[in-house]
């Protein structure tokens, strides 16, 4: 086995004074940097041998894509050490034993400035990935001339490991996403695509904002940017579709150079949004829109926020309350000023902003949230541009009550006789435990001060808090009491089951995943991708969580069902599942008739979905007889009729083939 070598530097947080009663010890975190995690690697310029690729302006995502119960690594970038202008596409193996090995060719095409997520497209238990950004590093506005076609959203489906030993993967041909990019450089966020199931559909959806140049080059205006917030709901997993109206009458409000976060704010088993960015007001804006459950979604309008953009802010729940808060550094555009803003979740949908002094305030922000420790707190791990020193990465320990205490930032060593952080921003910061020993470590990237002469750096920091006297996090309990209450008219389950229980983390801070599956199908639908025999979360950044011991599924098809849960603790660790089984007739839509095997049609949550192969015609017939809607549909796709009491008929015609569907509405 392999031996990871750490360098003699060592970053050692020390308790300034005293936290409350019932808050963890503050002075045990301890991190050393790994001086050569990807031992294959030759020495390049300054970039010492055995070193990951460096990178500027990019985010990253950690997350098992071989199965083999270990985080891997991907990003894209320039190297400037290889070339000032030639993209890099970077896919790390994780060895198992604290090492990497870089693939000689990665499987996706080049994309830099991007925000790659893994995620499980198609719920075949594989991580699949998603990277939209820009193919050109050069690329720029230019008029007519402009070249779209270096602006791309692709998606990549994980073929598993193939013949020859290697992990395979199969673009996309038709994804249904607007390309989109999110700025160039700057303190632009690197957070600004985000993977969760709004819907309850059992499918993950996206999130994501940034410009559209296709839309700008035909607008009226086109010396006008299109900033954008696009909803895309995935359809069986086979492509997206963007949905156009999700406020019901109106699109999101349009951010550039912010971020995006799915998640369930008010506790009631549905996926919200965070936006934050500049917008068409030529200001700074921040956006919540509460999920309706029926597709659609409602701006908040009751809570006023500190607007930022040029940073990626994030949600999590920082006072273990059950509720998530708000972490939103940034700048306001207008006057340059620099933020670092805690909103702490009141619940009933009320944010109040926390007065604290331990922030500095920051631009070019990337966040990563986790207990560090292991004393329960979820820690702010942060890099950014701040408003009295640049080039900083921060670690903000939790001591309880929303007060936290700076460590390793570089001003903190003025003697070097503790050591800190490199001085990174405007790349990637993320906890990840990478070699499964229970302790998160750290992931930083980006533009550098100092340890390396052209500006970009890529470093990972392991956590040595044990050497402090802090214990290795333990995984939850897996949960009991499950039972199920299916809704057939409704065509929903609703699970419910009692709280796990922790070794660190309060019962009412741990978060649950969801997994359901139809029995004899091999698909399997999950809320966060996971190995069911295990428990391992596959993903270092974990989004779409159910919050609170109930969750309510839309259910597709009659048939009988297995389902269980998992506890995530505050390191992310997921526990064992929880299993159990269900039955559903769909009684209370008065059957499906299909004469043609490709066509289909399904009504769930008041969507309508269809699918067919090619192109063909929509009709939905009113309770008189009367066509009340008609219209050419092609492909998979989804409507949200207007329907008053009654009872209608849907009926999708392709060529000589037909599907009806009488939908009963009370």
């Amino acid at each position: 086995m392999k031996k990871t070598l750490y360098t003699a530097m060592m970053l050692t947080a020390f308790a300034a004074g005293t936290s409350v009663a019932q808050t963890a010890v503050t002075d045990n975190v301890k991190f050393s940097k790994v001086s050569k995690p990807v031992p294959a690697q030759a020495a390049r310029g300054d970039r010492p041998a055995g070193s990951f690729y460096h990178t500027q302006f990019t985010g990253v995502a950690w997350g098992d894509c071989d199965n083999d119960g270990f985080m891997d690594l991907y990003y894209s970038d320039v190297d400037t050490h290889v070339s000032s202008s030639s993209i890099q596409s970077s896919l790390y193996l994780n060895s198992g034993d604290g090492t990497f090995a870089r693939m000689n060719v990665a499987p996706f095409r080049a994309t830099a400035f991007s925000c790659p997520v893994w995620t499980d497209i198609n719920n075949d238990g594989l991580l699949d990935m998603v990277l939209v950004g820009i193919a050109d590093y050069g690329y720029g506005w230019d008029n007519d001339k402009t070249r779209l076609d270096k602006i791309v959203a692709r998606v990549y489906i994980n073929k598993g490991i193939g013949a020859d030993g290697k992990i395979a993967f199969e673009e996309m041909a038709e994804t249904g996403l607007r390309p989109l990019f999110n700025g160039r450089n700057g303190g632009k966020g690197h957070n600004w695509v985000s993977a969760g199931d709004y819907d309850n559909d059992g499918y993950v959806d996206l999130v994501m904002t940034g410009f559209d140049e296709a839309a700008r080059m035909v607008s009226d205006e086109p010396e006008e940017a299109v900033r954008a917030v696009y909803l895309y709901r995935n359809i069986g997993g086979e492509r997206f579709e963007l949905q156009e109206l999700p406020l019901g009458d109106a699109p999101f409000h349009g951010l550039t150079d912010g971020s995006v976060e799915f998640c369930d704010l008010d506790g009631d088993g549905r996926l919200d949004l965070l936006s934050t960015g500049y917008g068409s007001t030529r200001a700074s804006e921040t956006h919540i829109y509460w999920n309706n459950g029926d597709g659609t979604f409602t701006e908040d309008t009751a809570n006023e926020f500190i607007d930022v953009t040029d940073a990626s802010c994030t949600v999590y729940d920082l006072d273990n309350d059950g509720l998530a808060d708000l972490v939103m550094p940034g700048k306001y555009f207008n006057t340059g000023a620099k933020q670092f803003n805690l909103y702490r979740n009141m619940g009933g949908r009320k944010f109040e902003k926390v007065e604290s002094a331990a922030f500095e305030g920051i631009d070019g922000a990337q966040i990563s949230v986790g207990d560090v420790n292991h004393d329960g707190w979820p820690d702010i791990l942060v890099g950014g541009h701040g408003a009295s020193h640049e080039h900083t990465t921060w670690l903000y320990v939790n001591g309880g009550d929303m007060t936290f205490k700076s460590y390793g930032a570089h001003y903190d060593d003025l003697f070097g006789k503790t050591g800190h952080f490199s001085r990174v921003t405007h790349g990637a910061q993320q906890l990840v435990d990478y070699d499964n020993d229970g302790f998160l470590d750290a992931w930083l990237s980006g533009w550098s001060n100092g340890g390396c002469t052209s500006g970009c750096l890529a470093e990972l920091y392991h956590n040595d808090s044990a050497s402090k006297g802090a214990t290795a996090n333990a995984a939850p309990s897996a949960p009991s009491g499950l039972s199920a209450r299916v809704d057939d008219a409704a065509r929903t389950v609703e699970l419910t089951w009692n709280p796990a229980t922790d070794d660190v983390t309060p019962a009412t801070a741990l978060r649950y995943n969801v997994y359901i599956r139809r029995k004899g199908s091999e698909e399997v639908s999950m809320t966060v991708p996971a190995d069911l025999a295990t428990g391992f979360v596959k993903v270092a950044k974990v989004s779409g969580e159910v919050r609170g011991c109930v969750y309510k599924a839309r259910l597709a098809a009659s048939g009988d069902y297995e389902w269980g849960v998992q506890a995530i603790d505050n390191a992310n660790a997921g526990g064992a599942f929880a299993t159990g089984s269900f039955t559903a007739t769909l009684s209370g839509i008065d059957g499906v008739e299909t004469d043609g095997a490709a066509l289909g049609l399904d009504m769930i949550d008041g969507i309508l979905s269809y699918r067919l192969d090619g192109d063909g015609l929509l009709e939905i017939f009113a309770p008189d007889g009367h066509a009340a809607l008609s219209q050419p549909v092609s492909g998979n796709g989804s409507i949200v009729p207007a329907f008053a009491t009654g009872v209608y008929v849907a009926r999708l015609t392709a060529g000589s083939e037909t599907a009806t569907l009488k939908i009963v509405v009370k």
